[in-house]
């Protein structure tokens, strides 16, 4: 149903800048914070997978718009 990521992308994204400074919060925070958002988004995303169609009916999101989700890169809102 879904495109999992490829080791090569994972390596890649191990230089993505998780975190911009900012005055009110300190890097390691933030930083943590934003991997702690794309785990849970990984983590979701994994498991709208795991829905067959009459819970996606449930729910109100049809076959595609699951598929499209699923297929979301973590790292994106």
């Amino acid at each position: 149903m879904s495109n999992r990521l490829l080791a090569s992308e994972t390596l890649r994204l191990l230089s993505f800048p998780w975190s911009a400074p900012h005055a009110d919060q300190p890097q390691s925070t933030l930083s943590w914070s934003r991997m702690r958002a794309a785990w849970r988004r990984h983590r979701s995303r994994q498991q709208i997978t795991q829905l067959d169609a009459h819970m996606l009916k449930d729910i109100g999101v049809s076959f595609s718009e699951a598929e499209a989700e699923a297929n979301k890169p973590f790292w994106r809102a």
